[in-house]
């Protein structure tokens, strides 16, 4: 799935976020792996940069 600008993805574990600031220009089939703690962090939903 493509990065958009403003998807959030949080880590369960120490809560840390990561906010996409520009579109991943990436193909929408490229596996993507945003990873805290050790493990794949979760989409954020509805939560962007923009709120």
């Amino acid at each position: 799935m493509a990065r958009n600008v403003g998807d959030r993805y949080g880590c369960e574990k120490c809560g840390a976020q990561l906010v996409y600031e520009k579109p991943c220009p990436c193909p929408g089939t490229a596996n993507h792996s945003e990873v805290c703690c050790g493990e794949q962090m979760k989409l954020v939903e509805g939560e962007t940069s923009a709120n």
